[in-house]
């Protein structure tokens, strides 16, 4: 199995920190409850970045594929980020064609105007050719053809 240590361990964080830098707040990764299950008992859910009073919160995505598994991925984070309860909602990606993609696939679906959302643009290098190898890997682990897909349009 493709491993994503890297994008976990560093990109996700370099790019919570360049989300801090831009919004002038630091923040990091913490459990926030973001509603009760079935039986009234509190759900929790880690995002990359909360600020100390809890009313900033941020999710990240490393992603390059435009792919429905990966928008659908992106459907259900901003989905619970909405969910919270905070002030001010931040997405932050690595792609600006991913980003576009889940514009155009969620908005109506979602409430977009809620969410802030941000493309890092001062990946080095070596993170950007990690982030590659990673998704090569994982594409030859689900036989994925290299079919090339673009930024789908908006919904009708």
């Amino acid at each position: 199995m493709a491993d994503s240590t890297y994008l976990k361990n560093v990109v996700e964080p370099f790019v919570v920190q360049w989300v801090s830098r831009r919004i002038g707040v630091v923040l990091q990764p913490r459990l926030i409850p973001v509603g009760p299950r079935t039986d009234g008992t509190p759900v929790n859910f880690e995002f990359d970045g909360v600020s100390e009073d809890g009313q900033i919160g941020l999710l990240v995505s490393a992603s390059h594929t435009v792919k429905p598994g990966g928008t659908r991925k992106l459907h259900v984070d901003a989905s619970i980020l909405l969910r919270a309860g905070f002030q001010r909602r931040l997405m932050a990606f690595v792609s600006p064609g991913v980003r576009q993609n889940f514009q155009n696939k969620c908005d109506g679906l979602l409430e977009l105007s809620k969410i802030e959302m941000l493309v890092c643009d001062e990946l080095t290098p070596v993170m950007q050719a990690s982030i590659a190898k990673f998704q090569a890997e994982a594409k030859s682990e689900v036989g994925d053809t290299g079919k090339q897909w673009k930024p789908g349009g908006q919904r009708w």
